[in-house]
């Protein structure tokens, strides 16, 4: 028997105050127990801050999925994975694991959507104008590469009030604009980013600054981060592929162009000066932003901004169906001129600006001596700890 239909619209709503119930009950045991995140050189905030956010998110995503009439395509798969992410996130936020264990759960949770789901990324599309790349059996390979960069080129950009989650929540947003613009029905899905939208929104109303709250109160945390890369890669995946396909592979990277673009030149970077680029650094978008005197909240705005834009130019070149390697081959331009440009905004080794952390991962180090037996263990691994809030 289906469920009646004002049952399914409160879901929606349920989802928000669910999320702000179960943070205002764990943020007061989070302080006690220690469950904070701490300041450090790299991070903005004077005050241990609750990293409850995260779990709050997962539990109610998972609550509202559950209680929604129709659901989105091999929800159980979605939801053990968001669940054992969430976990490891969590561990995370508590213990700090080691780069190669969260790495090791990261693709066992990847490997799990791609072999216990059709979730998996197979055709890229026309990406250089001479056909569809089909990735055959290279598809689950390139899969765990793909979902395991988004989960924590995420967790790299959540490094100021707000970014994270409104990013989270302008991608989401666009998912929704093309499910709603197509001629096929997507009921499950479309009911699941409506879920994962109130979740973030829930979330932001006690991390976002705004003229009520000049400061978080909470923060995503690690959790967080890597649910919430985990959960749009799904989508943007099932999205994209096969019949059920709402928009091409290359909309998909570009309703995600910040994120990505921020990671791939925080990498390349660390990589052409010998650092070791797993070790965390202050030569992210917003850190630079912050090193020209803008304000936590100005450069909040500015990355958003862009965020809604660049997926907007991607929607709309879907929408106009332009070709494939057209949004391809502008997306590496875009690259070039973004990391051109943030490099020259990069200050000087001996800058306040840098702070202490740079200056000494600079410094020629044991770690830096040895970076590239961490790449052969770890190879599809972007980041580790959350970069910096």
């Amino acid at each position: 028997m289906s469920a009646p239909s004002w049952f399914a619209d409160l879901v929606f709503p349920g989802s928000f105050l669910l999320t702000v119930g179960l943070i205002a009950v764990l943020r007061p045991p989070a302080r006690a127990l220690g469950w904070v995140d701490h300041p450090s050189t790299r991070k903005h905030h004077l005050h241990p801050v609750p990293l409850v956010g995260g779990v709050a998110m997962c539990v109610a995503f998972c609550v509202g999925i559950l209680l929604l009439p129709d659901k989105p395509h091999d929800w159980r798969v979605l939801l053990i994975c968001t669940v054992m992410l969430t976990l490891l996130g969590l561990y995370d936020d508590l213990r700090s694991s080691r780069a190669s264990t969260r790495f090791l759960f990261q693709a066992a949770a990847v490997l799990l959507m791609a072999l216990g789901s059709d979730v998996v990324l197979g055709n890229l599309g026309d990406l250089f104008g001479l056909g569809q790349f089909s990735l055959g059996d290279w598809a689950v390979l390139f899969t765990l590469f793909a979902v395991v960069g988004v989960i924590n080129a995420f967790n790299m950009i959540d490094g100021l009030d707000g970014l994270a989650g409104g990013s989270g929540l302008i991608a989401g947003g666009w998912l929704l604009v093309l499910c709603l613009s197509t001629h096929a029905r997507h009921p499950g899905d479309i009911g699941a980013l409506l879920v994962l939208a109130m979740v973030i929104v829930g979330f932001l109303a006690f991390n976002l600054r705004h003229p009520w709250r000049a400061r978080a109160g909470i923060f995503m945390g690690d959790a967080g981060s890597t649910m919430l890369g985990f959960v749009l890669s799904w989508f943007l995946i099932h999205l994209s592929q096969g019949e059920q396909a709402v928009m091409t592979p290359i909309t998909a990277v570009w309703i995600l162009a910040l994120p990505l673009l921020d990671t791939l030149t925080v990498m390349v970077r660390r990589l052409r000066s010998g650092s070791n680029p797993f070790v965390a650094d202050r030569q992210h978008l917003h850190h630079l932003l912050l090193g020209r005197g803008l304000t936590d909240g100005q450069v909040t705005g500015v990355l958003l901004a862009l965020t809604f834009l660049t997926g907007g130019l991607g929607v709309l070149a879907d929408r106009l169906d332009l070709p494939c390697c057209l949004g391809f081959y502008a997306f590496v331009g875009l690259f070039l001129l973004y990391y051109r440009i943030t490099t020259t905004m990069l200050p000087p080794p001996n800058s306040p600006v840098i702070g202490q952390d740079r200056r000494r991962s600079l410094r020629p180090s044991d770690t830096d001596k040895k970076w590239h037996r961490s790449l052969l263990r770890l190879p599809w691994t972007y980041g580790s700890r959350q970069e910096s809030e």
